[in-house]
């Protein structure tokens, strides 16, 4: 009896910090809950780390891949692709004005990060003809408007909740980096905590008044992504904000639906 095997796309999301993945094919499908895989490219050993997990997986035909990371971080990726899948026919994914029913709202698409771009390729499929935003939440914030006829209105990008804590210490040595609770119902009455507090609320308030100034005044669906959203999630407070659903792989989820011409 013969094996019916499927095709496999690997799709690899590389960031600032961290390369994600996902081996995408019937037996292991990339869904909207999907946690994929990852590992710090900032580790000395992560080539060797990445080598020894991809050269045990089902070899794909095809990858599809979002890079904000160095040249070389780039570089390093596609070679070991060459090497373990010599057939592997590779893709580099950047932002495109249009892409099916989407239309992005920048005039140089090639302004936008193609992360950001993939994402919201991925929420389009969540949200087809439904009034969303895109709230990502990993080194910086962004947040992004997308009406129900696919059209992308802009969006906003400010720092993590991390990256201000970082800046406060850098320059005022005495703030500390790291520890503190938002506090929800109450203001703040010790540094660490007005530290986090501040942060989660710059963070919650620059999306409230996105929605409030830039999104039509009907339902809105919030797709959250990124490191951080679990920790804006039980904030999250609109009166437009109907839905919110959690894909952490988001930026994996637009690299699947994407098709190359």
């Amino acid at each position: 009896m013969n094996t019916l095997t499927t095709p496999t796309t690997l799709l690899i999301d590389i960031g600032n910090t961290r390369i994600k993945w996902h081996f995408d094919n019937n037996a292991t499908p990339l869904l909207a809950d999907t946690v994929a895989t990852a590992l710090s490219h900032h580790d000395p050993q992560w080539l060797n780390a990445l080598k020894k997990i991809w050269q045990n997986q089902t070899t794909p035909t095809q990858c599809r891949i979002s890079s904000v990371a160095s040249a070389d971080v780039l570089s390093h990726v596609q070679h070991l692709i060459g090497t373990l899948y010599p057939d592997c026919v590779q893709h580099l994914i950047r932002a495109e004005a249009q892409h099916q029913k989407f239309k992005l709202a920048y005039p140089n698409p090639a302004q936008m990060g193609s992360d950001r771009y993939a994402q919201l390729l991925g929420a389009q499929m969540l949200c087809t003809e439904q009034q969303h935003i895109v709230l990502s939440a990993g080194t910086a914030t962004t947040i992004d408007g997308v009406l129900a006829d696919g059209r992308h209105i802009g969006g906003v990008i400010l720092p993590s909740m991390q990256l201000m804590r970082q800046s406060l210490h850098q320059y005022t040595a005495k703030l500390p980096l790291t520890d503190g609770e938002f506090q929800a119902t109450h203001a703040p009455t010790n540094t660490i905590d007005a530290l986090a507090s501040a942060a989660t609320l710059a963070s919650l308030g620059t999306l409230n008044e996105f929605i409030s100034r830039y999104m039509p005044s009907d339902d809105v669906t919030l797709i959250l992504c990124g490191g951080n959203a679990s920790a804006l999630s039980p904030h999250i407070r609109h009166a437009q904000i109907k839905t919110v659903l959690h894909a952490p792989s988001l930026c994996l989820l637009g690299l699947k639906f994407w098709q190359a011409d």
